[in-house]
């Protein structure tokens, strides 16, 4: 069988191809988060005003109407900044190498550069516990996996979306939900749902098993890890989780949230101005500002596996 160990062939015997690199770079979901106005954009971040509609209606008035001022609400999302860890590559390590390693850690950071922000945008937009009636954290309530975990059941996603229609959201074209594998594959295997969709290829894509638009959710799918302890808390990005610690689908209406980035730029120096080391080195990484967040507190939520 074959044996890997740390380091790079360095003769022309070697396959030139690079193995390839199972990592999941899926950001389709990013592409439905609205842009910031770029009227609205300043030095600091971007700011946003809303109007509170305080209008009331009346049936058969008889008495003088009072005026009142309408008042505002005022959110700014500031910059943050976005950086790839620099790598360095010297001249003696590619001297005779079948590939070009520069232009391979370029492309490494790009991948690395996508899948970071994919991660960011998740975290930033899902609910930091289930403490908000207006950013609902909702437990699955089906069978155990085997694992102690309950599954999603179609009822637990039907639930879900009566919940978030009491929100009275503008835009119901606007609802969108992240699915986790996990759930995914649950909504697949749930009996209950052949119960509403005779064929079930109303319901998922039976070639690719993608999970279509249904019940007013419109679904991606991704690997990118949202989490919640027992109590309710939001896992920190990245943190490993314990016994008790489940993972989630993230759902977000559009509308309410914000993702711009900035011109990515490309921080590169060159092993030719490397007049010091003995085996001159470049380094090379990526940087950028941007931001990612929620602009209003109400249409974000969470369906968490509950737990056995």
């Amino acid at each position: 069988m074959a044996t890997t160990v740390d380091g790079n062939w360095l003769n022309q015997f070697v396959a030139p191809q690079l193995l390839q690199e199972f990592k999941n770079f899926k950001d389709d979901f990013m592409g439905v988060l609205p842009g910031a106005p770029a009227s609205a954009l300043t030095a600091d971040g971007i700011r946003f005003n809303k109007l509170i509609n305080n209008v009331s209606f009346s049936v058969n008035n008889t008495s003088d109407f009072v005026p009142k001022a309408m008042t505002g609400t005022k959110t700014f999302v500031e910059w943050e900044k976005y950086d790839t860890d620099p790598t360095s590559v010297d001249d003696a390590e590619v001297r005779y190498l079948a590939y070009d390693k520069r232009n391979a850690v370029r492309v490494k950071h790009t991948e690395a550069f996508k899948i970071g922000m994919r991660d960011h945008c998740i975290y930033k937009m899902a609910p930091s516990d289930n403490t908000n009636p207006d950013m609902p954290v909702i437990r699955t309530t089906g069978a155990d996996d085997g694992t102690g975990r309950k599954r999603l059941r179609f009822a637990d996603l039907v639930q879900f979306l009566e919940t978030i229609k009491k929100l009275n959201l503008t835009d119901e074209n606007q609802f969108y939900m992240i699915l986790c594998p996990e759930h995914a594959t649950d909504l697949i295997l749930d009996r209950d749902s052949a119960q509403y969709f005779a064929d079930k290829n109303i319901f998922f894509d039976v070639t690719t098993g993608a999970i279509k638009s249904v019940m007013g959710f419109k679904f991606f799918t991704n690997n990118a890890t949202l989490a919640y302890a027992a109590d309710g808390t939001k896992k920190p990005k990245g943190s490993a989780l314990g016994s008790t610690d489940r993972k989630a689908s993230l759902f977000f209406y559009a509308p309410n949230a914000v993702h711009h980035i900035e011109s990515v730029k490309i921080l590169y120096s060159p092993e030719t101005l490397d007049t010091k080391s003995a085996n001159p080195t470049s380094t090379f990484r990526t940087q950028t500002y941007g931001l990612c967040d929620r602009v209003q507190e109400i249409g974000f939520g969470a369906l968490v596996s509950g737990i056995v």
